[in-house]
């Protein structure tokens, strides 16, 4: 918020002639000198509502928010409806702590623009603000909190109900989430991003019990039914493709379940509303479909479309290795970057790639953008975690489409033919759990490099951490963690206990907070109450710190002596990560591939002895290595010797080429037989 590039608007058309020239030194960070010529602009033009506008938003990045306050709200008098006027005004309240105040503005800047994510997510923003100053997310109806300027005694927009419902949901209260999504349901029948954005919150991050989970997901189950139904019979839906991405049922994945004939509903919808966008915007994409089949010879090009082109588990999993190696003398390589979050790696990226693309700021720039390439190949390496890439993944923009597994579950679209994983992921019979075609490259799939990055050893008293007893790293996120496998935890404290408590420890299990609080006590007050009800002391044997930076955390697995899978739901750049430092993973080999990723990695390694198919194999091996530093000083010198084989692998690389080249010759030859493809 208050960011030059997203709140200022467009400069008018008779604006002064120096406004250019000013905007771009704003644009560059320059404040003062933007400044100078905003105040040279109104020397001539006193009521220059840019000028007036932009001067403002100076101010309050350099922190001086009376004249901040003062210079907006001076624009607003020149023209009250402009929303980036009144988002920047908000803005200003809300970094002097006026909470109510922010809140009017940004209530009043939805009210003009409802569809706005921008403006949602201010309002939830100073809801969640205000929640955190009263130790709490407010309970009590939206209409005590006071409406905007302008709108007095006008009761919330549906909008903002669900801007509520949002800010409750980060807090962790479901419940009273759901509350006001039904209200705005409620207020606003036709509208299907509330009636879906209830459906889907019908997905908890994290559960109280096995049994809070099986309800969630009956009544996801139910809602699903329930919406398409509706959406089957019901008239005037007001454009149903604004529904696609306003929310997603992302931990669905965390439960270890098949999720296939529910995301493939789910899939199904997305898709169907996608095909309501405007024929002006949808067009481009249509067309797309077949062009591809009029070239026949020379280099393919294959696009990749992401919002994790920087330094994000996706990229350096999955995407990155693409980017290096794919060989430029058979394949054009297209990068489209759906998010502004930008570093070294991103510049690396634009300088490797045939065309690199940013500029498209909505989603038609980005559909008309990506068709207009003339791609062979389109890969999303996760679908599931950005709304612009749901929203473009559920269109045709490609003759062949694909996905991978940067979010590692079946997308349920129709729109993917394809679905990238790894041979040494999947089980036998995985094909049944995709609705794509599941491609297995061979190995882990994938081409990785270490990270080797600077490392720092924490001080493990600074960290209320023991140093005489073995850490055994449990590093997920609380959401990882499902209540189906609490007695696992249980289970190792007490055995080492029996086994090996004297005068020291055996053992402590090591977690991690997460940047939710909610979710921490949720995860914390279930362990506790099983290690209460096996008798067994909690803070004697377990321990949660802060979440470290990645030089610490390096820093603390040297220092470890084993680091623990989560059951479920695995880890895989954490995994690689452990063996960069010498430190033995004990895997859990999952029914599905999210479930087997850091498995794969012990088996790629020759290490079947730190994989447990079992929760009794995973405590009894657990229990082995944590009593064993012997052994561990084994299979540590057995990482080190055999860990090159797991980075620097080209073997999926060229075996990627090889699928995507037949995909497209079929694809080719659907659309004009006996069509040949020369590579």
């Amino acid at each position: 918020m208050g960011d030059l590039s997203e709140h200022s608007g467009e400069v008018g058309n008779h604006s002064h002639p120096l406004l250019p020239r000013a905007v771009a030194l704003h644009r560059d960070g320059r404040l003062d000198a933007a400044a100078a010529l905003y105040r040279e602009i109104l020397s001539d033009l006193p009521r220059d509502f840019d000028a007036t506008h932009l001067l403002g938003v100076v101010a309050l990045q350099q922190g001086e928010f009376d004249a901040a306050q003062r210079l907006i709200h001076a624009a607003l008098g020149m023209n009250p409806h402009d929303t980036s006027a009144m988002a920047n005004l908000g803005t200003s309240y809300l970094r002097i702590g006026q909470l109510e105040s922010a809140l009017q503005w940004f209530e009043l800047a939805l009210r003009l623009e409802p569809d706005s994510q921008t403006a949602k997510t201010n309002v939830g923003t100073a809801l969640d603000a205000m929640g955190r100053r009263r130790d709490t997310v407010p309970r009590s109806p939206l209409s005590s909190i006071a409406p905007g300027p302008e709108v007095a005694g006008a009761g919330p927009s549906p909008h903002v109900l669900a801007a509520y419902g949002s800010a409750l949901l980060s807090n962790g209260l479901y419940d009273e989430a759901i509350e006001q999504f039904e209200r705005a349901v409620e207020l606003d029948g036709t509208n299907l991003s509330f009636r879906w954005t209830l459906a889907i919150a019908r997905l908890k991050p994290i559960y109280t019990s096995e049994f809070d989970l099986e309800v969630s997901r009956s009544a996801f189950a139910k809602a699903l039914e329930e919406i398409e139904s509706w959406y089957r019979h019901s008239e005037d839906i007001k454009e149903p493709f604004r529904a696609v991405g306003v929310s997603q049922p992302f931990y669905l994945a965390y439960q270890p379940f098949s999720n296939r004939e529910l995301l493939s509903q789910y899939g199904a919808l997305c898709s169907s509303w996608m095909t309501t966008l405007p024929p002006d915007i949808s067009g481009a994409g249509r067309r797309s479909g077949t062009r591809g089949a009029d070239r026949a010879h020379g280099r393919l090009r294959i696009g990749i479309a992401s919002a994790h082109l920087h330094q994000h588990s996706v990229w350096n999993a999955i995407t990155r290795g693409w980017v290096c190696n794919i060989d430029r003398a058979h394949f054009e390589l297209y990068l489209f970057k759906l998010d502004v979050t930008s570093d070294r790696e991103t510049e690396m990226a634009r300088g490797a790639v045939t065309h690199f693309e940013d500029r498209p700021n909505d989603l038609p720039g980005w559909i008309r953008t990506i068709s207009s390439q003339d791609l062979d190949v389109l890969i999303y390496p996760e679908i599931g975690m950005h709304p612009l890439t749901l929203q473009l993944a559920s269109l045709r923009l490609a003759p062949v489409q694909a996905a991978a597994w940067g979010h590692p579950e079946t997308t349920g679209l129709p729109t993917m033919d394809l679905y990238i994983s790894a041979d040494s992921f999947e089980p036998v019979n995985a094909s049944e759990n995709y609705v794509e075609e599941l491609v297995r490259l061979p190995n882990l799939g994938v081409y990785v490099e270490p990270l080797a990055p600077a490392i720092s050893n924490p001080s493990l008293g600074s960290l209320n951490l023991p140093r005489n007893e073995p850490l055994l790293l449990c590093p997920g996120a609380p959401f990882k963690y499902s209540p189906l496998y609490d007695d696992v935890w249980a289970q190792i404290a007490r055995r080492l206990r029996r086994k090996l408590f004297r005068r020291g420890g055996g053992g402590r299990l090591v977690f991690f907070r997460s940047g939710s609080d909610m979710t921490d006590r949720i995860l914390e007050r279930r362990l506790r109450a099983v290690f209460e009800k096996a008798d067994i002391g909690f803070d004697e044997h377990v321990s949660i710190i802060p979440t470290l930076d990645r030089s610490r955390f390096f820093g603390l697995m040297r220092q470890s002596a084993l680091m623990l899978d989560t059951l479920g739901f695995s880890g895989f750049n954490t995994a690689l990560q452990a063996i960069e430092c010498d430190l033995p993973v004990l895997a859990f080999e999952g029914e599905f591939m999210r479930g087997r990723l850091a498995s794969a990695i012990m088996r790629r390694l020759d290490l079947p002895e730190l994989v447990a198919t079992t929760t009794e194999d995973f405590v009894q091996k657990a229990l082995e290595l944590a009593r064993d530093p012997g052994r561990r000083k084994k299979i540590r010198a057995k990482i080190i010797e055999r860990r090159d084989a797991l980075f620097h692998d080209m073997a999926p690389v060229r075996a990627l080429e090889r699928h995507l080249t037949d995909a497209v010759a079929r694809s080719r030859a659907r659309a004009s037989p006996g069509a040949v493809l020369n590579t």
